[in-house]
């Protein structure tokens, strides 16, 4: 199976479960080692030393948009959960959370969809319950979804402001909707990579007049050349590379610092072409070093 195939399987299990908290020893219906697979995602985010490869920045960006956690340690307890419910509450004076809405990074919405799904399976305790109900907890509210017509809406707003429909995977709408992850699932239908979902010819259409790219390795391929353009001019302008600070950030939000160390990561491995490799020559940058040990 290759990458995309397994991102497949969990985002299927994030829609079924509000998480990506996928215990070690998972195993799909149909016998795959989800657990396994998600365990290695996230030793290579984490570099660790007997796990050769590692992640692209779409990768990344493909699996925090479905709650991957980096460092299991960062995973919050129920108490911490609450208290951020209650400082939305003291906000907005209710406890009617978007399932798009985040705080801190956390995403709150979608914990509280959570909790009603257990909530409507048996699966919280009594004094979870109460906790909730304290609050003022909805356990049957809907929020009305936006149908694909108020989604491409949004994309040609986007496109109207930038002129293209490169979006990021976690770019949102003014009112905090998920536009990238939208655009990226209508390429997964458009692909075939989301069975028994379909565009028809009219939404196709529309898509493409507002530049809708189907191909991700061309996106990709312009989001390198937009990345190493807009390094190569940082260097014009400041005679070296821009290793730090590490927060600096091209203009479509990617970390620069981060971005070049994935490309020395890749040339050491060898995943990058002959004209890739040179391009980044002309600019310094060098394959990593294999790590001692």
């Amino acid at each position: 199976m290759d990458w995309e195939e397994w991102y497949l399987l969990a985002e299927r299990y994030y829609e079924e479960h509000g998480d990506l908290l996928i215990p070690k020893d998972y195993v799909c219906p149909a016998g795959e080692k989800l657990g396994r697979w998600i365990e290695r995602q996230r030793a290579k985010y984490n570099r660790v030393a007997s796990i050769n490869g590692a992640l692209d920045a779409v990768q990344i960006a493909y699996l925090e948009q479905i709650g991957m956690v980096w460092k299991l340690e960062t995973r919050r307890c129920w108490e911490e959960w609450l208290s951020l419910l209650d400082a939305y509450a003291t906000e907005h004076g209710n406890i009617d959370v978007p399932h798009e809405y985040e705080c801190g990074g956390a995403g709150l919405g979608d914990w509280l969809v959570k909790q009603r799904l257990r909530y409507a399976a048996g699966k919280l305790t009594e004094r979870e319950i109460k906790a909730l109900e304290a609050r003022g907890v909805n356990w049957r509210l809907k929020t009305k979804p936006r149908s694909w017509d108020d989604w491409f809406a949004d994309a040609e707003d986007y496109y109207r402001a930038h002129g293209h429909l490169m979006v990021r995977l976690d770019e949102l709408t003014p009112d905090g909707g998920k536009l990238g992850y939208w655009i990226y699932k209508q390429r997964d239908i458009y692909m075939g990579r989301k069975p028994g979902q379909t565009l028809t010819q009219g939404q196709v259409d529309r898509l493409n007049s507002i530049g809708m790219i189907w191909e991700p390795t061309a996106e990709r391929g312009e989001a390198w050349e937009s990345m190493y353009r807009c390094i190569a001019a940082y260097c014009e302008k400041n005679q070296r590379l821009p290793l730090w600070p590490r927060g600096m950030r091209s203009p479509d939000g990617r970390s620069m610092s981060g971005w070049i160390g994935t490309q020395r990561q890749n040339m050491a491995e060898g995943k990058l072409p002959a004209d890739k490799v040179e391009k980044l020559s002309r600019l310094g940058i060098e394959a990593a070093r294999p790590r001692v040990g």
